[in-house]
């Protein structure tokens, strides 16, 4: 008998400290704002920071539940945000900036947990879902490289190796492996 009362006991006590830890996490979770700036920061991806900075309308957050946010960047123009050189392996290497029609847009897609932290909805990747997707500019590019600049924001640096020679327009033989 003594022996139910003490795991009866134990098991209350266990769930007493579970609603209270539950309760305090969600007392003390940041604001919707805030956790989309944190998860922005620990997604790793500067562009969409910037995207972001400049048009905190380009991404959507949407509460899911007490413990998550569901949030949503769709469309963004990346080549507005990098500073991309296109790089023709060689030998002899030579790079250039990439060509004026180069575009690279994508939606980016993540959850967010009380604590801000990203992570897949999908469950593939440890902190984000991407697609390429159609561009959904909120402005032109000169205009937001003159608004990154007063802000005192540069471009992502990213380097592309065009194996193929679509974007150098040096296309590389390709060779049958050898058995």
């Amino acid at each position: 008998m003594k022996l139910r009362a003490m795991i009866g006991a134990t098991a209350l006590i266990g769930i007493g400290a579970f609603v209270l830890w539950t309760a305090f996490r969600v007392f003390n979770a940041p604001s919707t704002e805030e956790a989309m700036r944190r998860s922005l920061a620990a997604l790793e991806k500067p562009e969409l920071e910037i995207a972001f900075a400049l048009h905190p309308d380009a991404c959507s957050i949407t509460k899911v539940s007490i413990w998550k946010w569901s949030a949503a960047c769709e469309g963004v123009p990346m080549h507005f945000y990098e500073e991309i050189t296109v790089c023709d392996p060689g030998p002899p290497k030579i790079c250039s900036a990439a060509p004026s029609p180069y575009e690279n847009c994508r939606s980016f897609f993540w959850d967010i947990d009380l604590d801000g932290n990203p992570s897949d909805p999908i469950g593939y990747r440890p902190k984000y879902a991407s697609i390429m997707s159609e561009c959904r500019p909120k402005g032109t590019d000169a205009s937001e490289r003159l608004e990154m600049a007063r802000r005192g924001m540069l471009p992502n640096p990213v380097e592309i190796l065009d194996h193929s020679g679509t974007l150098t327009g040096k296309p590389r033989p390709i060779h049958p492996a050898v058995r």
